[in-house]
């Protein structure tokens, strides 16, 4: 995916479902990408389906954490 497509899915998902879960976690990396899950972050998490706070399948273990 482009740089610009990750950034309009934030900014739709954003504008949808309010508050993305990711913005203040401090495993974001760029554009879609965290460290847990560097291939891109599940829509399930980003669009608050599921709260990262909680175990996640292939997160690895590494869940939610606050900047």
């Amino acid at each position: 995916m482009t740089k610009e497509f990750d950034a309009l899915q934030r900014r739709f998902v954003h504008d949808t479902f309010g508050d993305i879960q990711c913005d203040t976690c401090a495993r974001l990396r760029k554009g879609n990408e965290c460290d847990a899950f560097p291939g891109g972050i599940p829509l399930e998490i980003v669009c608050g389906l599921h709260d990262h706070k909680k175990p996640y399948p292939g997160d690895g273990g590494l869940g939610y954490e606050p900047k």
